[in-house]
């Protein structure tokens, strides 16, 4: 798992190694083209101010040649404006597109994980039906004498560890002899003989009440 994460960040780092150089080419143009734009309105506005913002007057002071530079200098900022509008579009979808890689990859990671756990939990159901259903998972107590489990009232009133797992469909703990059902998708899986009403090991497979029902 560690090495799968790791081949992850290493290739999403790997594709955002530009980034910072696209963002800030972007950004230079953007900044040059602010600059030049906010010039030639400095230019207008002073003509405008010259002469009170009358527009005939402006017209008589000017030669055409002169509205015409004007006008064609305004145009140019208008360009420049639009191309200064879709650097900063473009900048930000170089940005979004590396949010949704990694979002796409985190999602990829966890689905990776999800099969490898269960993976290992039917590994490890496999195995704890290798052992075979004497032996029962993390038993509490071995199953040397009734009497001191009666004695000691296990199962009963005896306080149990809250981080102890519990087994068969009564949920108390490990102890004396358990059986494990033979079905692979059983929920329950392990059982004590008295919850099931056995007294000795089942000859052959074996299948807890509720799988039976099923």
């Amino acid at each position: 798992q560690k090495a799968c994460m790791t081949t992850y960040l290493e290739n999403y780092l790997a594709s955002v190694n530009t980034l910072p150089g696209e963002l800030r080419r972007n950004f230079d143009m953007i900044r040059s083209l602010d600059e030049h734009t906010q010039d030639v309105y400095a230019r207008v506005r002073d003509i405008i101010n010259q002469h009170n913002g009358d527009k005939l007057a402006i017209q008589l002071a000017l030669s055409p040649e002169e509205l015409q530079d004007i006008q064609r200098t305004l145009n140019d900022a208008a360009v420049r404006s639009e191309e200064k509008v879709k650097l900063a579009q473009e900048t930000y979808d170089i940005v979004d597109k590396h949010i949704r890689r990694l979002d796409d990859d985190l999602r990829k990671f966890n689905e990776e994980l999800k099969q490898e756990q269960k993976h290992q939990d039917a590994q490890a159901k496999q195995v704890l039906k290798a052992k075979g259903k004497q032996k029962a998972p993390l038993p509490r107590l071995q199953d040397a004498s009734d009497q001191v489990e009666e004695s000691l009232d296990i199962g009963g009133d005896m306080p149990i560890d809250p981080n102890e797992p519990t087994y068969c469909t009564c949920k108390r703990v490990s102890f004396g002899e358990m059986v494990a059902c033979d079905n692979q998708n059983c929920q329950v899986e392990w059982f004590h003989f008295e919850c099931v009403g056995i007294t000795e090991k089942p000859k052959g497979k074996w299948f807890c009440p509720p799988c039976q029902n099923k």
